[in-house]
């Protein structure tokens, strides 16, 4: 599997400041939601213990309306979608987001002095954008491109490219391999054998 920073590269632009370039209207969104996850980790009566599951319901809410995990969902599953059922479709959706979810909640609420640099806004097509940011840490900069398409207005990210390396392709590679050996019963068997491993912390 692609390495585990992966997804924390793909949300951290919800966490930093972002500095803006030339970006457009998908751009726009991305920075908009990152006032949205600060507003919660600033927020004083979020901060006790007693408050970590809600705070934390409150940051997946917010990403989950920039990402769209139907989408990335579908594409990670690839050729093997629609050989299921809708129902199951949902049942891996589902469990798809939850294993995001699981796999990065906690790296979200630890961001430190990162800042993510947008440039231009480039069309894929009527629905579809590519937006390049560059994440700046220190002296170490990492390009990372979201690819976006547009649904009633809004801009969702449905993949996310870090130095050459795709978060959907990842996943793709990683699911035919166990639908192939064990079928879908198998391979969501796993995933929710590693979502309970990291939400009882047996994994990072």
């Amino acid at each position: 599997m692609l390495k585990k920073s992966v997804f924390l590269f793909a949300v951290v632009f919800l966490l930093t400041s972002a500095h803006p370039a030339f970006s457009g209207e998908a751009g726009d969104q991305l920075k908009a939601t990152v006032g949205k996850i600060l507003a919660v980790l600033q927020d004083q009566s979020m901060k006790s213990p007693d408050k970590k599951l809600e705070r934390r319901n409150r940051i997946f809410k917010v990403v989950e309306e920039r990402f769209d995990f139907t989408e990335m969902a579908r594409r990670s599953l690839g050729e093997f979608w629609p050989r299921i059922t809708e129902a199951e479709q949902k049942d891996f959706e589902l469990l798809f987001s939850n294993l995001l979810e699981a796999m990065y909640i906690t790296k979200i609420e630890k961001f430190s002095d990162e800042t993510v640099n947008f440039s231009d806004d480039q069309p894929k097509g009527e629905q579809y954008i590519l937006v390049h940011t560059e994440i700046v840490s220190g002296s170490h900069s990492t390009p990372v491109d979201y690819s976006l398409r547009s649904m009633n207005g809004q801009w969702l990210v449905y993949d996310v490219n870090i130095e050459g390396f795709s978060l959907v392709t990842n996943f793709r590679t990683e699911f035919a391999d166990a639908f192939r050996k064990e079928g879908l019963k198998g391979l969501m068997i796993r995933l929710n054998e590693r979502i309970k491993a990291l939400d009882q912390g047996e994994v990072s």
